[in-house]
Parts: C-alpha cells; structure tokens; sequence
C-alpha cells in the first residue's frame, strides 16, 4: 500500500506550519522553498487542508497559512482523510461495508476481515501520531 504525494506533502507542509505555529502566517511560496515542493501542487493540498478546517489562510501582504489547531490536535489520519478520502486499504470498506460484509461482491469474501484488521491497525496508527510528534524528529534535543 502506498500514500499519493498528496498525503506525503500535506504531512511535510502541516509539519512546517506546525513548527511556525503562533508565529503567524507563512506564505505558500515559503513553504514550496523550504520543502522543495511546486507551488502549483501545493495551492490543491492547501485548498483541501483549509476546506478539512486543518488550517487557516490569510489574504494580503501579510498573508499566508496557520495551522487551525494547535499542533498536537491535528493527527495524521486528519491530514490522511481530508486529502485521501478514506483510509480503507480496499474499495468495499471505503464503500461502506459493515463488518463481516463486501458491498462489492455477491459471495461471502474471505478476505474481508483480514482487510478490516489491516484498517483498524492503519487507522489506529495514524490516529496515534500528532503534527507535534512529527516535530520531534530531526530536532536536536
């Protein structure tokens, strides 16, 4: 399984923004510099994080982006869903099926607990681990 370079950059961009939390704003073309990231891919993920209430945006010369939360109230599996839609690692539970049931398949699937299993782990993990974590590391002490 693998995350799209939406998620990948939302959780660097999110990061950024959380070690300038309470600084004010920091324009989007900063945040492009100092990850290395296009500007034009970044304005999508920003738009998504703003409509997901992650963060907030600033018009002006003054302007630019804040986290909306503190840094430790944002998860991963916030950044993850408002970017990705879902969690699920196969299409019949971001479908809506309920335990034990494929909503995409007219037998009994034998693998669907299994891929419930494998959700609940993601989802729990991504659940676990804050914006403020992830400024932890790389960090001296």
């Amino acid at each position: 399984m693998r995350f799209s370079t939406r998620s990948e950059y939302g959780i660097r961009v999110m990061v950024r923004l959380g070690r300038s939390y309470g600084r004010g704003p920091v324009a989007l073309g900063e945040l492009a510099d100092q990850e290395g990231l296009p500007v034009a891919y970044l304005e999508q993920i920003a738009g998504q994080l703003r409509r997901a209430g992650l963060i907030a945006s600033r018009m002006g010369t003054k302007g630019g982006y804040t986290l909306a939360r503190q840094p430790g109230a944002i998860s991963m599996a916030d950044i993850v869903r408002s970017l990705e839609g879902s969690l699920a690692p196969v299409s019949c539970l971001a479908e809506g099926g309920g335990p034990g049931e494929c909503t995409h398949a007219d037998v009994p699937c034998s693998a669907h607990a299994f891929w419930e299993q494998l959700q609940g782990t993601i989802t729990s993990t991504l659940q676990s681990v804050t914006v403020a974590d992830l400024m932890k590391e790389g960090q001296p002490a």
